[in-house]
């Protein structure tokens, strides 16, 4: 961890202050968690995201996946892609007309 020194206007140290003493943690420890949500918060905005943001975007509902669940992401997507399928079908767009 690197030691950093900034300085505040007496407003904002008066808040981190009251905030480290009310929640019985360190000013350092508020300031980096403020920082960290910022980062976070500015990296959505810019649409930069963690592996995380992925799971579930695919919930599986009208997809067939394999028992051994071993079907490739290409394979998955290519289904749900596909003329006909859930993508169409789930935003209008899929031909109705059989």
């Amino acid at each position: 961890m690197k030691k950093t020194m900034i300085y505040l206007p007496d407003d904002l140290h008066r808040y981190l202050v009251r905030e480290a003493g009310e929640r019985g943690v360190s000013m350092a420890e508020v300031v980096r968690e403020a920082v960290a949500e910022y980062k976070t918060q500015r990296h959505a905005e810019k649409g930069v995201v963690g592996i995380e943001a992925l799971i579930g975007c695919l919930d599986g509902e009208g997809l067939e996946f394999p028992a051994d669940s071993s079907m490739s992401v290409d394979e998955v997507l290519d289904d749900y892609y596909a003329p006909g399928g859930l993508f169409e079908r789930e935003n209008g767009l899929a031909d109705t007309a059989d």
